[in-house]
């Protein structure tokens, strides 16, 4: 049985990666609190060293959307919004099954 979910794509940049991933370990943990939260997987490119991806699962679109209003006012999240310097991408896309 496949369960369609809705994947969130977001690529952003940061000027201190360690600073930033240690502001992303603790959005992630107020996250997995949120109504219709999956999971969340946290890249770090190899490439391009000021480069993070995240990707988080939602059951729905609507649990995603209720997500980004929340996490502007929830105190968790400042200090991971402060050590992101951009947003290159932020888009969700409907998942069509998995292998």
């Amino acid at each position: 049985m496949t369960t369609n979910t809705i994947l969130e794509i977001a690529v952003c940049t940061v000027t201190d990666r360690p600073a930033a991933d240690q502001a992303r370990r603790a959005a992630m943990a107020a996250v997995n609190t949120y109504p219709g939260f999956v999971s969340w997987r946290a890249l770090n490119s190899l490439d391009q060293r000021d480069m993070i991806v995240d990707l988080v699962e939602w059951t729905d679109k609507e649990s995603a959307d209720a997500a980004a209003a929340k996490v502007q006012a929830d105190p968790a999240f400042a200090p991971y919004m402060a050590a992101t310097t951009g947003v290159t991408l932020m888009q969700h896309f409907e998942t069509k099954g998995t292998i």
